[in-house]
């Protein structure tokens, strides 16, 4: 039988009702009426049909166990999507909305079910229940009071089962809700955590093995993976709403490879207890001269100002763009590491580091240090924050300061789920990407591990439960997304090996960001 949400088992009708006969029209209108007898009267109830035949129930009660905070007009309120309420539909020729007006959808182009997961139903204190339907765009559309009646004319699918791969931070809680969404629609789900996720699909792929049907990504895994034929791309997914550097980081080619769910940026971390941060430079800037003011009065305390991987590529590209560089990728698809902002940004993290002002680290020492109280600012991933919270630090985050030619853009990581070429369940899939696509389900994530969803109405949300989000939100106006061209992990990858040369002043800066450029450019050339 399918199962759903918390409550719910007594009025749900079982899934062989709902999908024994495909559901295309078939189902006896006989069913419906038995069930509408057995069940206990309720004036404020909403009966949802399906095709003519079965029925289903949906009182106040149930809708309030599912709510979940959603914008609605400007508003936050508890709301549930009309989708929660149902199976999963192969596509929607029409929907009837009956209550103190009346309202129908007819099949829009695209997904022709997504009017079902723009449509919210909201449990109201006189224990009626009201529908607020959303347009393209996330314009309000009419709202439909005294909601009695949902008719819903289309197909359901067949398909109940999925393979979904995560990975990184926040495991756990992402399993929840992929899981939740499985229960709402009596689809059995298998969640497997698997790290580095592009090695392992490429490696079934070749050992002829079965893939999942969807893997969490992030943007420098498209590269390999397209090439190899792993992922299929999401023609005419409903995107109006996301984020543009999330589709940006998540694109190759002009092609969405990965439906953005959620992203970590780079942010500046400080001890609260040894200083206040971001003081500002005379001109009440905080910029680097500012950083520097600080550090050396860490210094002058015997403290270690501050600490971070500067080996790393990854932490060099904030300070490019803060001196002057304007992309990563050129417009050909190469990566210049030998440009005159290169040069400048090296150049400066090695006399930061000559200096004293910054304890060259790899992640685990910078982070041991910085808990002990040793380093008193780090640069780091907000997916820190939880950690640190964990074990009581006291810190403080500040957006990275202004370089000599415009803000140190700190790299916006986004992560993203894909679906395999070869999954058995392309529609089923699909349908799970949008469920995963209401900015309720992505601040509810995000919100338990201080990420930060990639829909922009769940920026709302966000802003009113996460105390970092003033200086999280500062960081993604600034930030570019880690590129997912293939050169920059070459790039990024013969940088990581050069620039420990540099720093430790084994080869001059100049020299070795030309050896750099020819290792890339032979690499590129293959």
């Amino acid at each position: 039988m399918a199962s759903g949400p918390s409550g719910y088992d007594g009025n749900i009708i079982p899934s062989r009702v709902w999908k024994g006969s495909h559901m295309k029209k078939r189902v006896c209108g006989f069913v419906a009426a038995i069930l509408l007898i057995l069940l206990p009267p309720d004036l404020s109830a909403l009966r949802i049909l399906i095709n003519g035949g079965s029925s289903r129930v949906v009182t106040p009660a149930m809708i309030q166990a599912t709510a979940r905070p959603r914008l609605i007009s400007g508003e936050i309120r508890p709301a549930a999507v009309l989708e929660e309420m149902l199976p999963v539909f192969e596509s929607i020729e029409e929907i009837r909305i009956i209550g103190d007006t009346q309202k129908n959808f007819s099949a829009p182009r695209g997904d022709s079910v997504l009017p079902l997961y723009r449509s919210y139903l909201l449990p109201n204190p006189d224990g009626s229940i009201s529908l607020a339907s959303e347009e393209p765009g996330g314009r309000p559309g009419e709202l439909i009071t005294g909601l009695r009646e949902v008719r819903i004319e289309g197909d359901l699918l067949d398909d109940g089962e999925l393979e979904v791969w995560v990975s990184w931070e926040g495991v756990t809680e992402l399993k929840q809700e992929i899981l939740r969404w499985g229960r709402l629609h009596g689809v059995r789900v298998t969640v497997n955590e698997v790290p580095k996720s592009d090695s392992k699909l490429l490696s079934v792929l070749r050992g002829g093995g079965r893939p999942p049907d969807l893997v969490l990504v992030q943007s420098d895994y498209l590269p390999a993976l397209t090439a190899a034929g792993a992922l299929q791309p999401m023609v005419r997914f409903p995107v109006d709403q996301f984020a543009e550097k999330g589709l940006t980081a998540l694109s190759l080619d002009s092609k969405l490879y990965a439906v953005p769910f959620y992203f970590d940026v780079q942010v500046l971390f400080y001890r609260s207890d040894l200083l206040s941060l971001p003081r500002t430079a005379a001109g009440g800037i905080w910029d680097l001269k500012a950083f520097e003011e600080s550090a050396l009065q860490l210094r002058d305390r015997g403290i270690a100002p501050a600490s971070w991987n500067a080996y790393s590529a990854y932490w060099l590209v904030p300070f490019q763009m803060g001196f002057g560089k304007t992309s990563m990728v050129e417009d050909d698809g190469s990566v210049l590491a030998d440009d005159r902002p290169t040069i400048d940004a090296v150049t400066y993290l090695k006399r930061l580091a000559d200096e004293g002002f910054l304890d060259l680290r790899e992640r685990d020492s910078m982070f041991s240090r910085f808990i002990s109280g040793e380093v008193a600012m780090m640069l780091s991933g907000s997916f820190s924050i939880p950690e640190l919270m964990r074990l009581g630090v006291p810190f403080g985050i500040a957006p990275f300061p202004r370089g000599p030619e415009g803000p140190l853009a700190p790299l916006l990581d986004f992560k993203g789920f894909a679906v395999s070429r070869k999954t058995r369940h392309p529609l089923l899939a699909r349908r799970f990407l949008l469920s995963m696509s209401d900015p309720a389900v992505q601040h509810e994530f995000t919100s338990k591990v201080f990420k930060l969803p990639v829909l922009e109405p769940a920026w709302a949300l966000a802003e009113g439960s996460n105390p970092y989000f003033t200086v999280l939100r500062e960081s993604y106006r600034t930030g570019v997304p880690v590129p997912s061209e293939r050169g920059y992990k070459i790039y990024k990858n013969t940088m990581w090996k050069m620039l420990r040369f540099l720093l430790t002043g084994k080869l001059p800066v100049e020299e070795g960001l030309k050896k750099a450029q020819s290792l890339i450019d032979s690499q590129m050339s293959r």
